[in-house]
């Protein structure tokens, strides 16, 4: 599915809709180049889940939990992911399935996720407009 959104608000409500279909245990892996939306709809996500925090993008400390969700950013990871990944406890808590994973830049850990992986990219259209890609 593609859906063209012209604005952040348009793109968080992408999230929204997209949350309700997720649970605990689902990975879910979202591409595309930077400033194209993805952690805009991750704050759409976790609202749609009722999360009551300020969702920010954790490119500096690689991940924040938020109760039930995660929020991972491997933009600033070039080397070594899958140890990178181990020692964060990444991995760990992919495989006890008790969370909702969401990944920016998954691109990079693609042989690391669960082959139910869902995949969700992100492109610029022009400075408002962006084409989300949801695959199912």
């Amino acid at each position: 599915m593609e859906i063209i959104t012209n604005s952040s608000s348009a793109t968080k409500e992408v999230g929204r809709e997209f949350s309700a279909d997720l649970k605990a245990g689902d990975v879910v892996g979202l591409t595309g180049e930077l400033g194209s939306g993805k952690t805009t709809f991750i704050q759409g996500v976790a609202e749609g889940l009722k999360i009551d925090a300020r969702v920010n993008s954790p490119t500096f400390i690689i991940m924040r939990e938020y109760g039930k969700l995660c929020h991972v950013d491997l933009y600033r990871l070039e080397q070594n992911l899958k140890v990178e990944m181990a020692n964060l406890g990444l991995l760990d808590i992919i495989a006890a399935r008790k969370s909702i994973v969401l990944i920016e830049w998954a691109e990079r850990i693609a042989d690391l996720l669960p082959k139910t992986t869902k995949w969700v990219n992100f492109e610029n259209i022009n400075e408002n407009e962006r084409k989300i890609k949801i695959q199912e």
